[in-house]
């Protein structure tokens, strides 16, 4: 079954191939030892022993940073809303597995890397090679190096991978976000449109109110002018002498029937704003028709 780590096992496969090159060319050339040199080569072994357990706790640290819940990944986590989600879990133990492998592997090496270490050893100390020990105590180094490289390789991966995941879930999180807020635009634009069209459907309600009642106020001054007519026509000669001398006076006075049917009337829509007429001779503002008649002298009748 692939792990998704079939490139880094060849690459270890490759180094390792390499270095048992260079350790057979190299113990072609290897002198004889003594014992004393022997004994040296064993206190490096202790050290090498050391220098393993050092590796493996390194691995470990690493490892609780990673899956901490105070760790960089498991913080970002929570601070997402993933923390306690399944995602996390599945990460811890992604994490933890990654960890165990690295540790089995660095420990069943370096048991064979002993193990033929004091092969070797005794091959020295037989042969008198001391110089073969050591090239074997030079590649275990190497290959412990290697294999902490290696395992760093492969949490730099899983970190690659994680960080890809994270993104997507990012992506998505984002899109869902522009998606909803498209959303809430199209409501509010249809609202707005709503607003704007009842707005119309109530102004032309409004002009048609106030058109009927212009026309009614019309027709009503056009009575209140035939009955001030019928009024004045019924009054003693020396009223209508002195009306015709005042009609004499004013030169070319508009009736009033005139000055209604030359008038505008001014309907303002808005706050604050109020309806007028405007006197077609003068263009003169007035706010009623009857202040217009009344600036005319003519006063209608209720």
């Amino acid at each position: 079954m692939a792990s998704g780590y079939e490139d880094l096992d060849n690459l270890v496969n490759q180094q390792n191939s390499l270095l048992q090159q260079q350790e057979q060319k190299q113990n072609e050339v290897i002198n004889q030892q003594t014992q004393m040199q022997v004994d040296e080569l064993n206190r490096e072994k202790e050290k090498l022993d050391k220098e393993t357990n050092k590796t493996t706790q390194g691995l470990y640290s690493n490892y609780q940073k990673q899956a901490n819940q105070y760790g960089a990944g498991m913080e970002q986590l929570a601070a997402q809303g993933l923390g306690n989600s399944g995602y996390a879990e599945t990460t811890r133990t992604s994490l933890y597995n990654a960890y165990q492998k690295s540790v089995t592997d660095t420990l069943n090496n370096a048991n064979d890397l002993k193990a033929d270490y004091d092969f070797k050893i005794q091959q020295a100390r037989q042969n008198g090679s001391i110089q073969q020990a050591q090239s074997a105590l030079e590649l275990y180094a190497q290959k412990v190096q290697l294999l902490t490289q290696n395992y760093q390789l492969r949490q730099d991966r899983e970190q690659y991978l994680y960080q890809q995941q994270r993104d997507q879930i990012a992506d998505q999180q984002w899109q869902k976000s522009f998606d909803e807020q498209v959303r809430q635009n199209e409501l509010e634009n249809q609202w707005k449109q709503k607003q704007f069209d009842y707005q119309q459907q109530r102004d032309k309600v409004a002009d048609s109110q106030w058109q009927q009642q212009f026309n009614l106020q019309k027709k009503n001054l056009a009575k209140s002018s035939s009955r001030s007519s019928s009024k004045k026509s019924s009054s003693s000669s020396t009223n209508r002498v002195n009306t015709s001398n005042n009609n004499s006076n004013t030169g070319s006075k508009p009736s009033m029937q005139d000055v209604l049917n030359n008038m505008k009337f001014v309907n303002q829509q808005g706050p604050g704003l109020s309806a007028y007429v405007v006197d077609g001779y003068t263009g003169k503002k007035y706010n009623n028709a009857q202040e217009l008649l009344a600036s005319y002298r003519y006063y209608t009748v209720d």
